[in-house]
Order: structure tokens, then C-alpha cells, then sequence
């Protein structure tokens, strides 16, 4: 079962950053946004010279290093930041990230719901803690992280696929169908809730809505070859699935 995990970029600024490390880690989040790894982890390293103990360019220097496969490396720029900041919320769900990502589930929940001490209303970590139920193959508690990150936000689109796959995989293909019904009512041009939509009508035997479903995935996303269940990465001013 794969997973595109949800992360968060912190240090989004609503006035314009004054200290130079603000600064280098505004320009970091920009080419992060804009998917230019490099400078943004350029931009992370110069807010770390003017400041070691910035915990945003910490834990976005660990965002940058995870999005290239450095794993061990974004743990500890997690810790890190976590040093700094220990009720930094972000940073805890990172790194429950990374250590799922390391296989290590008991301890990435142990995080989730350190982050949920800290902001219990937050819906990120409740999908995430979701995810890896789902990997678990424990669909039910999987079910119920889902609903509680859609009663905080019920245009939660990638919580509303995900509790979907997870009801497929309890075999309930009708309450699959209305979940992802509600994902592609906030975002129409989403090819996995397209994907999962047509997985769910093939079992509950519409063939032939599935093939429009599946042709619609495929015309938003040419080559699309649909994950199991799936979340999102998180910047501050942007999402991108």
C-alpha cells in the first residue's frame, strides 16, 4: 500500500520578515513552493548561518531533505527543531513522517499524538495517524482518524479519498462511492479521488462508470497509475496533491 505523506513547510510570514534569517527562510519557502529543492535548501542553510536556532529553517531544511530521499538526514533536522521548539506542532508531524517513512509506525503515532497534544484540533496529523492505521490494516480506527480531520475540515478533500479507500477495503463499496463523491465536490480535477471512484463502482459492478471515471483520471493525469491511499504534502500558502 503507497502513501504520498502529508508534510508541513513552516515560517510563512503575514509581515514582511525584518531579521536576515526570516528573511532566507521566506526566500526558502518560496523555492520549496516552486519545487526548486536546491535553492530552498540554500536559502534554509544561509537562516541557519545567520541563526543555529531557528526552528523553521530546521525543520524546512528537514521538509527539503526528505523530498530527496534523505531520510536520516530530515530526522534530525526534525529533532532539531523540536530541541528549539519542543511544543512545535509541525515538526512532530514531520517527523512522525519520516519515522513512517523509516518503518517505524509505533513511534511516527507516538509523534502524531504528541502534535495533537499540542494543537488537538489539527487535521493534518489526524489524516496522517489515518494513513498509517490504513497500513495496518486496522481500517476501522483508520476510519475514525479520517472523520475527526473532516469534522475540523469538511472540505478536507484528501481525508475524504482516504476514508473512501479505507471503506473499499472494508468491502463497503456504496459508502466508498460518497466519499469520494465529496473529495471531487471540492476538487473536481483530482485524479485519485477519480481513480478510487472507479475502483469503487467496479466492485459495487458499474463497469461502465468506472471506464468514465478511470478516462477522466487519466485525462486529468496522463500515465496515471493511482496509489492505495495517499496523502499530501503541505506548504503554508499552498497544496499540492
Amino acid at each position: 500500500m503507497l502513501s504520498r505523506l502529508r508534510r508541513s513547510a513552516s515560517g510563512k510570514h503575514r509581515r514582511r520578515p525584518t531579521s536576515p534569517a526570516a528573511v532566507e527562510v521566506e526566500r526558502g519557502n518560496d523555492a520549496l513552493r516552486s519545487g526548486h529543492l536546491r535553492e530552498a535548501q540554500s536559502a534554509y542553510e544561509m537562516a541557519i548561518e545567520h541563526d543555529g536556532e531557528s526552528p523553521e529553517a530546521w525543520n524546512n531544511l528537514g521538509v527539503v531533505a526528505e523530498n530527496v530521499g534523505r531520510v536520516q538526514d530530515a530526522l534530525r533536522n526534525y529533532n532539531k527543531a523540536i530541541r528549539l521548539r519542543p511544543r512545535y506542532a509541525e515538526a512532530w508531524c514531520n517527523k512522525a513522517m519520516a519515522l513512517h517513512r523509516l518503518g517505524k509506525d509505533e513511534a511516527a503515532v507516538e509523534c502524531l499524538d504528541r502534535a495533537l497534544r499540542i494543537v488537538p484540533e489539527n487535521p493534518v496529523a489526524l489524516m496522517n495517524k489515518g494513513v498509517i492505521f490504513s497500513r495496518q490494516n486496522r481500517h476501522d480506527s483508520a476510519i475514525e482518524c479520517y472523520d475527526k480531520a473532516i469534522r475540523l475540515d469538511e472540505k478536507y478533500a484528501i481525508a475524504w479519498v482516504n476514508k473512501g479507500v479505507a471503506l473499499l477495503k472494508l468491502g463497503k463499496a456504496e459508502e466508498a462511492i460518497e466519499a469520494f463523491n465529496k473529495a471531487l465536490a471540492q476538487r473536481p480535477d483530482f485524479p485519485d479521488a477519480w481513480f478510487q471512484k472507479a475502483r469503487a463502482l467496479v466492485l459495487a459492478g458499474n463497469r461502465d462508470s468506472a471506464q468514465i471515471c478511470m478516462e477522466r483520471a487519466l485525462e486529468l493525469e496522463p500515465g496515471f497509475a493511482g496509489p492505495s491511499d495517499l496523502s499530501i504534502k503541505r506548504l503554508d500558502a499552498k497544496e499540492s496533491g
